[in-house]
């Protein structure tokens, strides 16, 4: 009854909550301890073993598996040890997912092997996933299996790590390549700006740098669903420092932006996160707080249109906008 209570609970849960997971064609390898408690009626006690896995996402929140293990159980009244295999094939949904964690739900076939009884039957999944980082993750599976011939009910957990790997796109290429493409245009589109907005009085100023202009609209990326800034994003924001040191008078407006999976409430926070972030590491490098507002857009305002692993690169990201500037913004070691 409880069981029942819980599945049915789950399933709710399921479709009252969008769901975040990876991305279509992204691969699954795993490898896993496990221990299973056989049906009485087989005569074998509980047998400790191991396997491993292959699953492919087919949409971002539901894969197929393939998976293979294997266990030596013992047997009553001191009999001999056997082995005992396991091939199955399932398929598995990420119906909920809480910060790192993310909930499994996977019901398939398989095929049972000792050497008296073989047998095929099918089996239910239900398990969690915790990435400790966005390539790899520490899964627990709770398994119930049926076995069609003796009728056997048995029950396994399985507690390993999983690697991921979108092997049809090199990460971060396509990406990098628009992203490039789109600071070409911003920085030409400035330079005209700035061109045009030269009336006859102020020809007698300098010109504005246009690389300086470009230096502080360059936009930061992020890791999926984190604030945390990479090596790349760093060097971008030191370089802003230097053009903030060359302006006195420049203030900016950090926007957080975050890519389409996840709940609006949760866009917002982690874009405001990921503001936050960037002010932070500005701060400590010199630059005075109150010359720097922030603010979230969570997934609102999409540079590329998803979903897809391209378009979520692009859309994670920080973007910077001047507030305060003289209309001729000096370059770095001007005068």
């Amino acid at each position: 009854m409880l069981v029942r209570a819980m599945t049915a609970g789950i399933a709710v849960l399921a479709i009252a909550m969008p769901a975040e997971s990876q991305q279509r064609g992204t691969v699954e390898f795993g490898a896993f301890a496990s221990n299973t408690a056989f049906d009485d009626g087989l005569g074998l006690n509980n047998g400790w073993g191991g396997g491993g896995r292959i699953g492919v996402f087919v949409v971002p929140r539901l894969s197929i598996e393939l998976e293979g293990g294997g266990s030596r159980p013992g047997r009553p009244l001191g009999l001999a040890k056997v082995s005992v295999g396991v091939i199955s094939a399932r398929l598995v949904a990420v119906p909920l997912k809480f910060g790192r964690v993310s909930l499994l739900l996977g019901a398939g076939g398989d095929h049972t092997d000792t050497y008296f009884i073989e047998s095929y039957g099918a089996h239910g999944l239900i398990g969690a996933k915790l990435a400790l980082s966005d390539l790899v993750a520490l899964r627990l599976d709770g398994i119930g299996s049926y076995m069609a011939n003796g009728k056997y009910t048995n029950l396994g957990l399985h507690l390993g790590l999983s690697v991921y790997r979108n092997p049809s796109q090199q990460p971060g290429s396509d990406s990098a390549e628009e992203t490039h493409r789109l600071r070409a245009a911003a920085t030409s589109y400035d330079a005209l700006r700035d061109s045009l907005a030269r009336g006859p009085a102020t020809r007698q100023k300098p010109p504005s740098s246009a690389e300086a202009l470009a230096t502080m609209k360059e936009m930061i990326y992020f890791p999926n669903d984190r604030s945390d800034l990479s090596d790349s994003a760093k060097g971008i924001l030191s370089e802003k420092v230097t053009v903030f040191r060359a302006n006195p008078a420049m203030r900016l407006v950090i926007v957080g932006f975050a890519s389409e999976p996840g709940t609006a409430a949760h866009n917002m926070a982690l874009g405001l996160r990921r503001a936050e972030a960037a002010r932070a590491y500005l701060v400590s490098r010199g630059v005075d707080p109150i010359r720097i507002e922030i603010a979230t857009r969570g997934a609102g305002e999409l540079v590329v249109e998803g979903p897809g692993e391209i378009a979520d690169a692009a859309n994670r990201r920080g973007q910077f906008r001047l507030l305060i500037a003289d209309p001729h913004l000096a370059a770095p070691g001007t005068k």
